[in-house]
C-alpha cells in the first residue's frame, strides 16, 4: 500500500515558510549558543552504518520524560539516535548521554532535508514523543521503510478544535504510525475522534511518572518562598498582581516555561513596582527582594523541592496545564489552575484536594497559599499524599518496553 504524502497544499505552504524557519533557526541557535543548529536543520547530522532506534522529543521536558525509556533500550543493547526540535532539548540530550547516543535536531519539515535525513541514517524503529507531528518528516520515515510508534501520545485541545485543513493534515500524519501508545483513556478517545482505528491505539501510561526526582539538588534560597513554575506569558504578571497585602513579605520565585521571556517579565515586575532579583544576572536575594526571577535552565527541580508551595503554570491560561508528577515525586504541596485539558487524568490520579489542589482563579490560588502557609501540616499532608500516589504507580517504562520489544 502506497504511503500518502502530506499533500500539495502543505508542501506549497512550506515554500514561503522556508525563510521564516531559517531565520528562526539562526536566531534560536545564536540565542542558545549552538552554532550548528541551523546546519543540522538544513543538512542533518553525519550518519553511520550502525542500525539504530530513533527517538524524537521536542524540548527539555519531553527529553527528560523519555530518557528512562532510552536508557532502558540501551541496556538491552540498542544503539540510539536521539533528536530534539529545540537547541535546549539538544543540549539536554548531550548533558544526559554525552557521546553514548547519536544526537541532533530534526531537519526543516520539507522534502529534501527530510529525505536526506533518512538517507543518512539506518533506522530500525522510530519512537516519536507526545505531539511531535511533522508531516513531511514522518512521511519520509515511512517512505524509507521506518516503522513509527507515537509514544506517550496526546493531543492538545487546540489540535482537536482546529479547522478542516489542519484536522485533515493531522489525520494523514497520524496514519504514518503503526501504533499510537496513549497515556490514558481521554487521549485514546481524542485520537479516535480523528479517525484512528481502535486497533492501532493502546493505553500504555504516562512516561512522566517514571521521570522521578530522587536527588533534586541542594537548597539555593535561604528564605521561605513559593514558586510559580513553568508559567506562560501573562501568568506571571497576573499572579503577582493578585498577591494579597498580608503576603507582601513572602518571597515569590518565578520559573517561566521559556526563560527567553525574561526581559518582558522584568518589565512587568517593574511596572508593578516590586523589588526583584534575576538569576541570569547573578543578582543576590536581599531582605527587600519580593520576586526572584529564575530565568535559567536546569534548576527547576531543586527550586520546587525546597519551596513551601509549588504553583504550576500553564493552568491559568489556555495551555491546559503542565506535568504534575515531577513536583509530586518530590513531595511538594501543589496548586494548579482551572485549565487542565493536558492534566485532567493526572489530577484524578493524584487525588483532587488530597494530592493536588485545583483552584478556579488566581484569587482562590492566593487564598489556598495563605491557608497552606498558616497550616503547614496541611501542606505536608498534601505533598505526602502526592508522593505516595506516584510511588504506587506501576513501572511505565517496562510497560512501554513490552510493547516496543515486539517491534524490534
Amino acid at each position: 500500500m502506497t504511503t500518502p504524502s502530506p499533500g500539495f497544499g502543505y508542501r506549497l505552504l512550506g515554500l514561503p515558510l522556508s525563510l521564516f524557519w531559517i531565520l528562526h533557526a539562526l536566531k534560536h541557535g545564536f540565542k542558545h549558543g549552538l552554532s550548528r543548529y541551523l546546519s543540522m536543520r538544513i543538512f542533518g547530522l553525519e550518519g553511520s552504518s550502525d542500525e539504530r532506534v530513533w527517538v524524537h522529543a521536542s524540548s527539555v521536558g519531553e527529553v527528560r520524560a523519555v530518557t528512562p525509556l532510552v536508557q532502558a533500550l540501551m541496556q538491552q543493547g540498542e544503539r540510539m539516535l536521539f533528536t530534539s526540535f529545540t537547541a535546549t532539548g539538544y543540549r539536554a540530550i548531550q548533558d544526559i548521554f554525552s557521546d553514548s547516543v547519536c544526537s541532533g535536531v530534526i531537519p526543516l519539515d520539507q522534502y529534501w532535508p527530510c529525505r536526506r535525513f533518512f538517507r543518512q541514517h539506518r533506522i530500525k524503529l522510530g519512537l516519536v514523543m507526545e505531539t511531535e507531528l511533522w508531516p513531511e518528516l514522518l512521511y519520509q520515515a515511512r517512505s524509507h521503510g521506518v516503522e513509527l510508534l507515537l509514544v506517550n501520545a496526546r493531543l492538545s485541545r487546540k489540535s482537536l478544535d482546529a479547522g478542516g485543513f489542519v484536522r485533515g493534515l493531522l489525520s494523514t500524519t497520524l496514519g504514518y504510525f503503526s501504533h499510537i501508545l496513549a497515556r490514558n483513556k481521554t487521549d485514546r478517545d481524542a485520537f479516535a475522534s480523528l479517525g484512528v482505528s481502535e486497533d492501532r491505539i493502546r493505553i500504555v501510561g504516562n512516561l512522566k511518572l517514571n521521570a522521578k526526582q530522587t536527588n533534586p539538588g541542594s537548597r539555593s534560597i535561604e528564605r521561605d518562598y513559593v514558586i510559580l513554575a513553568s508559567s506562560h506569558s501573562g501568568e506571571e504578571e497576573q499572579f503577582l498582581a493578585a498577591r494579597p497585602p498580608q503576603l507582601e513579605h513572602l518571597l515569590i520565585v518565578l520559573a517561566p516555561r521559556h526563560p527567553d521571556r525574561s526581559g518582558a517579565i522584568q518589565v512587568q515586575i517593574e511596572g508593578l513596582g516590586m523589588a526583584y532579583s534575576v538569576r541570569s544576572k547573578a543578582q543576590p536575594i536581599v531582605p527587600e527582594t519580593e520576586v526572584y526571577l529564575a530565568d535559567t535552565l536546569g534548576e527547576l527541580a531543586a527550586l520546587m523541592a525546597h519551596a513551601r508551595i509549588v504553583i504550576m503554570g500553564g493552568s491559568f491560561d489556555t495551555t491546559g496545564g503542565h506535568n504534575l508528577f515531577e513536583p509530586a515525586s518530590l513531595g511538594c504541596a501543589i496548586i494548579t489552575g482551572p485549565s487542565d485539558s493536558n492534566i485532567a487524568e493526572d489530577i484524578r490520579m493524584l487525588g483532587a484536594d488530597r494530592g493536588v489542589l485545583q483552584v478556579e482563579n488566581l484569587d482562590q490560588c492566593w487564598a489556598a497559599i495563605a491557608d497552606l502557609l498558616e497550616y503547614p501540616e496541611r501542606a505536608r499532608a498534601l505533598g505526602q499524599e502526592a508522593k505516595s500516589r506516584v510511588a504506587q504507580q506501576p513501572d511505565i517504562v517496562q510497560q512501554y518496553l513490552a510493547v516496543i520489544g515486539k517491534r524490534l
